[in-house]
């Protein structure tokens, strides 16, 4: 009998020639029930991952990694000089596969998807095993776009109908590891299209339930990689992209689609991008076929040309990599700093160092925690300077009292407006910058508040500068300052305090900000203030 299907819709016509008599089960230990037969169809609604629009919010994390766990989006940042670093960030995609239509198979049917998920000429294959006894019963395998006949079941009959495809045109003949009894069933992972989809549904067909829908789950992490150059300028070329680890091998039981036996280790998975010649490159989607098991042993490595310097990236033990997780890894390249001039002309953008001196090196510089507080300095002091410095580490043991500490003030010359002196704290290419610095970064850049600005010593208010596209581009934390007379602690969490290398007669010039204000102001040498570094 023959039946055509008109499918004005796709624009195509296909006629569908069913045999249903030639099908019949391998399954020969097993008869068939008193109930007959039946044509089983099948709707293939389309595909989906484990995490899809699950992971949301954000959590800064520093040295530990990036790993995606459910409702968070974690970050993991590397300096790469004192006034750049990388931030990577693993987020959950924000779309899902998406089907429009589906693939509807069995009785005068045709097989059609359409959207991003299985394009025609993909093929799937269907297993049916008895619940009873767990043994292999039939299969069939399917294409996309092409006439289906249905699969013959018993009517009334308990089966485990396994799905799988690897989302390319072909299909090996099915093995004798797919035939075994489905409690050690096993299916190889094929490296050549990366992706490998299943489902496992229960089902028992009856004259009125002879249809069976099937989303098929991508059992391979799927991974977006974006690059973001930031104000370092134009991507212009990124070569030997990678994303580790990747494997070529492993097995996948069909009983619960959990792919085991991960052995041949790859030189990771290729990224190709697009999108050159701009502050912004987008990797085409890639599989990573890798389990971290919740480590953060994942990384990423390119070669970058931006703004004519090509330079190696290089993010190894990053973040994790979970089997059925779509994901984007976007790599942020940020240059710290802020507009000294009119900040419509990017040659006033000037660098500063990302942290305060003192403050623990690689953790996320725009993150308001206790490490990026740094040290305390009086005015014209080195670092170490006895009486007239305390580290991090002892600024947030002790709030009280330093002994010792010296209330006298450092002499004119100590640290120079005009030229880098040996007293100056600052590394090599940066100094402490000037009060008109200071200034014009005020009245240059928009400002942006975090935090309770309460007195109560917490590390998490802070002031960040940002460009005229709200970009932050420098954080400065509050935290507080030493007392010229003792060393006490005042004002954590509540005011931020920056020295100047600006003398003002017998005082030095400050950077003052509070929860309502930010201005340049004296300020007596013997205090102690935190120091961010300017580019010489």
């Amino acid at each position: 009998m023959k039946k055509n299907i008109y499918l004005f819709r796709n624009t195509f016509v296909i006629t569908s020639l069913l045999f249903l008599g030639s099908c019949r089960s391998t399954d020969t230990e097993n008869t068939i029930n008193g109930n007959g037969i039946l044509a089983v169809s099948f709707n293939l609604i389309g595909t989906d991952y484990g995490d899809s629009g699950k992971l949301s919010g954000q959590a800064s994390i520093g040295k530990g990694g990036i790993p995606n766990s459910e409702n968070q989006v974690q970050r993991h940042s590397i300096l790469v000089t004192p006034s750049s670093f990388i931030t990577a960030e693993l987020s959950p995609s924000l779309e899902s596969s998406k089907v429009s239509g589906k693939a509807s198979l069995g009785k005068n049917s045709v097989a059609v998807v359409s959207g991003n998920a299985l394009t025609s000429g993909v093929k799937f294959r269907i297993i049916a095993y008895r619940q009873s006894n767990g043994a292999y019963h039939t299969h069939k395998d399917y294409t996309v776009g092409q006439p289906a006949e249905p699969m013959m079941l018993d009517n009334g009959a308990a089966y485990n109908i396994v799905v799988y495809s690897d989302g390319t045109t072909s299909l090996p003949e099915i093995s004798s590891g797919e035939q075994n009894n489905i409690g050690s069933a096993t299916v190889n992972y094929d490296n050549t299209s990366s992706d490998f989809m299943y489902q496992k549904i229960a089902f028992t067909p009856t004259n009125s339930t002879n249809t069976l829908n099937i989303t098929l789950r991508h059992k391979v992490a799927q991974i977006t990689t974006i690059i973001n150059s930031g104000s370092l300028g134009n991507i212009t070329g990124i070569t030997g992209g990678l994303l580790t680890p990747h494997y070529s091998d492993g097995v996948v039981s069909l009983s619960s689609g959990v792919m085991t036996g991960r052995t041949t280790l790859t030189s990771g998975s290729a990224l190709n991008f697009s999108g050159l010649n701009t502050t912004t490159a987008t990797a085409a989607p890639v599989f990573v076929n890798a389990d971290t098991g919740g480590n953060a042993t994942g990384g990423f490595s390119a070669d970058m040309t931006i703004g004519g310097v090509t330079k190696t990236i290089s993010l190894p033990n990053s973040f994790k990599i979970t089997p059925e997780n779509k994901s984007n890894l976007t790599i942020n390249l940020v240059k710290c700093g802020a507009y000294i001039g009119s900040n419509t002309d990017p040659a006033n953008y000037k660098e500063f160092m990302c942290q305060n001196l003192g403050a623990t090196s690689g953790i996320n510089p725009f993150s308001p925690e206790a490490g990026n507080h740094g040290a305390k300095y009086q005015w014209g002091a080195q670092t170490n300077e006895t009486g007239r410095y305390i580290s991090q580490s002892n600024d947030q043991s002790n709030s009280g009292a330093i002994t010792g500490w010296n209330s006298s003030s450092k002499p004119n010359g100590s640290w120079s407006d005009t030229s880098k002196t040996a007293n100056d704290p600052c590394p090599p290419g940066y100094r402490v910058p000037t009060e008109a610095q200071w200034q014009a970064v005020i009245s240059n850049n928009n400002v942006e508040r975090v935090g309770s600005w309460n007195n109560d010593g917490n590390y998490t208010t802070a002031l960040y500068f940002r460009n005229p596209s709200y970009v932050r581009t420098l954080m400065l934390p509050a935290a507080g300052y030493r007392h010229d007379t003792d060393g006490a602690l005042y004002f954590r969490g509540h005011y931020g305090y920056y020295w100047s290398s600006s003398e003002a007669t017998s005082n030095a010039s400050r950077l003052f900000f509070n929860s309502s204000s930010v201005y340049v102001v004296n300020g007596t040498r013997p205090l102690g203030f935190s120091v961010r570094c300017v580019a010489e």
